[in-house]
């Protein structure tokens, strides 16, 4: 299976190319029968394919917070992310825009680090359609599992699909800064133009209604983009986000987050967890689906815990680094290297 991960490969090509490979540099090979390998993780109970992805991903984030990870405060994000399905439709599928052909997808919420040469996936989980309507649970189980292993949360980012005034009540009570994208309706909008127009009142206050209450929160606005080329309108040079700190404070926060997360938050909203470390399938099983993405995450942290060792070795100090220095293509390489070379031996 990380063989099929790293190179984004479907069982039954992946593990013909391995046999080829296996036995083309070592002159021999045993490798798995597709069939057999996919009947053997289907197999498995989703609640314990997941128990024991999830123990694998925190022994990975155990390694990196005794490397000092965690050691600072830093800015988190949640973000929803859409994986495509085009089989019927189950009990873990959600109903979306149509992408890619299709209106269904695989629904996971993730929090993750937002820190140069610290970007750790902290926790992913399966969101199914009726919980779409629990954001607030679904946020303060990902806030609480990042604490437990030991994050300090210095400020959480979330994108406009959490906006709601549930949300923020839940985010305020657990004592948590936030930043969440707000979506431009005609009030925000209205907002936006006129910081626009008199260059004052950047965070001003505002609120939600939130049943028979009024949730209130302060709006910052903050310029998305430097030039307005290609741009249809005003309205689209500027972002609003809804926070809980004062106007000083809100201000000095946008600064916290690096460059290229605000530049694509000004496209997206949000950050995606990468594509680069899970194997592909046809299959309509949620088995199969699930390892195949939980064991993605454990491997893209892997590689953050490699770029973190690499950064020590050349002396370069994680938070000037605007790039990996091991991009994902090399680390594979290096990672389907050890394989072959590990391979056919007894354990010790």
């Amino acid at each position: 299976m990380t063989y099929l991960s790293l190179e984004t490969e479907y069982a039954e090509g992946g593990l013909a190319h391995l046999n080829k490979r296996l036995r083309r540099h070592m002159n021999k090979a045993k490798v798995p029968n597709p069939d057999t390998f996919l009947l053997r993780l289907k197999k498995l109970t989703r609640q314990n394919a997941t128990s024991m992805l999830n123990e694998m991903n925190k022994q990975v984030l155990a390694r990196a917070k005794a490397k000092g990870a965690f050691r600072r405060k830093a800015v988190v994000a949640i973000d929803l992310t859409l994986i495509p399905y085009y089989g019927r439709p189950n009990p873990f599928v959600v109903r979306g825009k149509h992408k890619q052909g299709t209106t269904w997808f695989y629904c996971y919420a993730a929090i993750q680090l937002v820190e140069r040469g610290r970007r750790y996936v902290i926790k992913s989980r399966p969101v199914a359609q009726l919980e779409l309507s629990d954001k607030p649970r679904i946020v303060e189980e990902l806030v609480t599992e990042a604490r437990q292993l030991g994050v300090h949360i210095r400020l959480l980012l979330l994108d406009k699909g959490f906006y709601s005034g549930d949300v923020i009540k839940k985010l305020k009570s657990m004592g948590v800064k936030f930043l969440i994208a707000v979506p431009k309706n005609s009030r925000v909008k209205k907002e936006i133009m006129e910081f626009y127009r008199s260059g004052e009142g950047q965070v001003r206050s505002f609120a939600l209604k939130r049943r028979d209450e009024r949730v209130t929160f302060n709006l910052s606005i903050h310029r998305l983009r430097k030039t307005k080329k290609g741009l249809r309108n005003i309205l689209e040079l500027y972002g609003a986000f809804a926070t809980n700190m004062g106007p000083v404070k809100a201000l000095q926060a946008w600064m916290w987050i690096p460059e290229e997360y605000r530049r694509r938050w000004g496209i997206e909203t949000g950050f995606r967890v990468g594509k680069g470390f899970r194997a592909k399938t046809t299959s309509t099983s949620t088995v199969l689906r699930e390892i195949y993405h939980q064991y993605g995450v454990v491997l893209e942290n892997l590689w953050t815990l490699y770029n973190m060792g690499e950064a020590k070795r050349r002396g370069v100090p994680l938070d000037q680094l605007r790039r990996p220095l091991v991009r994902v293509k090399e680390f594979n390489l290096d990672f389907v290297y050890f394989l072959f070379l590990v391979y056919g031996r007894e354990p010790p």
